[in-house]
């Protein structure tokens, strides 16, 4: 449905993925209506409709063992002792079951229709994301924080009262550290934090519900490269997500608004180190529905230049639902071949292809393995929004909505035996 002014505004989708390793071992369609920022019309008023959705940001993974910490801390937070105080008897958190089971649900039904083992529920874990959620709440409740490490508990200079052991729910300054602290003995596999955080803004009571905002969430984890790829991790086997809501410190002048934040916690545990998955794995996959249409930011950034730059403002000049391939029974793949065919409208997505020969983060921590590969479709010269955006941005909003797109291409696995891959998926509502 379109409006004739603006009544809502979101700001955009923080999502943060840590992964937490031992050092022995490896290891968005909104699901309703959506809403831009928009350019403005003659009349002056942006045409939009009801419901806001914007584009992912999504933070660096931070990757740590199990003997030090390497996370590096915000510029403003001051560091503390590993073994602060953790209050025993902290006031009673807050969680929306009904909110983090649909999370956990979208993640669990993106793995087993793609041929992934499902994901059992485990509470210890779903504790401590809990716990987390609310301190990060507790924080955006009471203040407006200039720099935030979403992953990290410790004090933060001109927020200290709300920040550190001074948060109600302190649980420990890194992940590993609330790990340790609440007694979490299932760490030695591999442990993953994703954490989503969004702000609803509006000048009419129309925020939308903790589902909706959830479902929106994660798929938009889902549709960022280099996080879908540990989302899809074939040796997971427990999670548990938590999700909250609070009223933001400070509404910026509109009448209402409502902050939202996910925590999904996973574990690789002993009896699912060694589950893997036969032939080629891809996400989306065949009979995948109701994908985001577009990609919007992503850190690390998969358009990374030579010199460490960027090369597309994906924020203005989004791309299309990317699709990931691995192959874990191979050393190495090589695609080919790519095609990527608008089936409505017969048209071939140009697409750009990132693997271990073409790699812009080769010799990092995000450095592709080389049986795994990303193919991202090229929405430059497609028309796909359905709301103006603003005048620098493109007037394309990725892939089209409601739409099947086929994807084929051809394997060299092990640079002997080539195989040919085709499925077809088809995306949800057109994403801003």
């Amino acid at each position: 449905m379109m409006v004739s002014k603006l009544i809502a505004k979101r700001s955009s989708v923080l999502i943060f993925s840590t992964l937490f390793l031992v050092a022995c071992g490896g290891g968005g369609d909104g699901g309703g209506d959506s809403n831009t920022s928009s350019d403005t019309n003659e009349s002056s008023e942006p045409s939009v409709p009801e419901t806001v959705i914007s584009e992912p940001i999504v933070s660096e993974p931070i990757v740590s063992d199990s003997d030090s910490d390497t996370q590096i801390p915000d510029e403003s937070e001051e560091e503390q002792e590993s073994d602060d105080p953790v209050d025993t008897n902290p006031v009673i958190p807050d969680n929306s079951v009904a909110a983090a089971q649909i999370a956990d649900d979208k993640i669990r039904l993106a793995r087993t229709n793609c041929g992934l083992n499902g994901l059992s529920d485990d509470s210890e874990l779903g504790a401590v994301a809990i716990k987390h959620a609310n301190y990060i709440k507790y924080v955006f409740a009471n203040s407006t924080p200039t720099v935030f490490n979403a992953h990290r508990e410790g004090r933060i200079n001109d927020i200290a009262n709300v920040t550190g052991n001074n948060n109600p729910f302190f649980g420990g300054i890194t992940f590993g550290q609330r790990l340790s602290n609440a007694g979490y003995t299932n760490v030695f596999n591999g442990v993953t934090e994703n954490i989503a955080q969004t702000v609803y803004y509006s000048s009419a009571n129309n925020i939308v519900t903790p589902n909706v905002a959830a479902l929106s969430m994660t798929k938009s984890l889902l549709a960022a490269p280099y996080h879908l790829r540990s989302l899809m991790t074939p040796s997971a086997n427990q999670t548990s997500s938590s999700f909250v809501a609070y009223e933001p410190h400070d509404k910026l002048g509109f009448q209402n608004a409502k902050g939202y934040v996910l925590v999904n916690h996973a574990a690789v545990t002993s009896a699912s180190k060694d589950n893997t998955v036969a032939g080629v794995f891809t996400y989306p996959c065949q009979g995948v529905t109701g994908t985001v249409t577009a990609l919007y930011n992503e850190s690390p950034n998969p358009f990374r230049g030579p010199n460490g730059v960027p090369t597309r403002d994906l924020r203005n000049n989004p791309i299309g639902q990317p699709i990931y391939v691995n192959m874990p029974s191979a050393q190495t793949i090589k695609v080919s071949n790519v095609r990527f065919l608008d089936i409505k409208r017969n048209l071939s997505i140009p697409i750009k292809q990132i693997d271990f020969d073409a790699d812009p983060y080769k010799g990092t921590n995000f450095e592709l393995p080389a049986n795994e590969a990303f193919i991202m479709p090229l929405t430059d010269s497609l028309k796909s929004c359905e709301a103006k955006r603003t005048q620098n941005q493109s007037q394309q909003c990725g892939l089209y909505g409601n739409s099947e797109y086929r994807v084929s291409f051809d394997v060299l696995v092990d640079n002997k035996d080539m195989q040919s891959k085709s499925f077809i998926f088809k995306t949800g509502n057109v994403s801003y």
